[in-house]
């Protein structure tokens, strides 16, 4: 089998994961939570990590609604994060969901004999062995989503990009807003781990907003950033036989350097 047929699937995962994370990341670069989707894709782990405590499989439909309940609840309490006084106190609760839940997934999987090497799988993911099911059933959840933010999207943008809104927001926008992002995150977590996770949510969407000045461009530069940085890493993790979530992270992490250079020889 060559190459291409290899890395094809993670290839296609990647390009889902880009084209609904892009998204959300420009969200939440607007809304200026940086870590949310950090925090949410530890959330997700800490889900999985309690259904294989309780000897379920770690990749299967059970420690799925595991981690989708999980990252709900999460959701639910940052639909409510704009009622907190202050950008600081904010990120500072932000954060501690992050660092938490990240313990409690370490102390739970510390009391099985295999919980480490779980924990590791949660971080790194294991994309280069995406089935076709799989990615099936990503393409069917973001499209459903594509739709509804599509349909509703004077109800949604306003909540990132639109000042009158992020003062007033509406709490049932806000948790449909983070209920998106739950499911997504709750998909990506359990194929791609999540540090791949976090990249794709940031990284893209950041370099875009470097050169691009209007959402629909920094949307679509995001896009071609991600697709790039995604078929480079995998290329590259393929040739030199290297762990593939951390290469395609440490090669997405490269984006933002090239923006800043063509920023500034424009």
């Amino acid at each position: 089998m060559d190459a291409g047929m290899i890395l094809l699937p993670a290839f296609v995962m990647s390009a889902l994961m880009v084209i609904s994370h892009t998204y959300l990341g420009l969200h939440v670069l607007a809304r200026g939570i940086i870590f949310v989707d950090l925090a949410l894709a530890q959330v997700a782990a800490l889900g999985v990590s309690l259904a294989f405590l309780l000897g379920e499989e770690p990749h299967g439909l059970t420690a799925q609604a595991y981690a989708f309940a999980a990252t709900l609840a999460a959701a639910f309490a940052f639909a409510g994060l704009r009622r907190l006084p202050g950008k600081t106190t904010r990120e500072v609760v932000i954060g501690c969901v992050y660092v938490v839940a990240t313990a409690l997934s370490i102390v739970i999987l510390s009391r099985s004999s295999q919980g480490m090497e779980e924990l590791k799988s949660l971080f790194n993911g294991n994309i280069l062995w995406v089935r076709w099911q799989e990615i099936a059933l990503v393409a069917g959840v973001t499209a459903l989503l594509a739709v509804l933010h599509l349909v509703y999207r004077k109800r949604f943008l306003p909540l990132s990009f639109s000042e009158q809104a992020k003062r007033q927001p509406s709490f049932l926008w806000e948790f449909l807003f983070f209920a998106s992002f739950a499911v997504i995150i709750t998909l990506a977590v359990n194929v791609a781990g999540v540090l791949l996770v976090f990249a794709f949510l940031i990284i893209p969407a950041f370099s875009a907003s470097l050169l691009a000045r209007s959402l629909l461009t920094s949307l679509f530069m995001g896009w071609g950033l991600g697709l790039l940085g995604a078929i480079a890493g995998l290329w590259v993790a393929y040739s030199a036989d290297l762990p593939v979530g951390a290469t395609v992270v440490s090669v997405l992490g490269l984006l933002p350097l090239v923006s800043l250079v063509v920023r500034t020889l424009r």
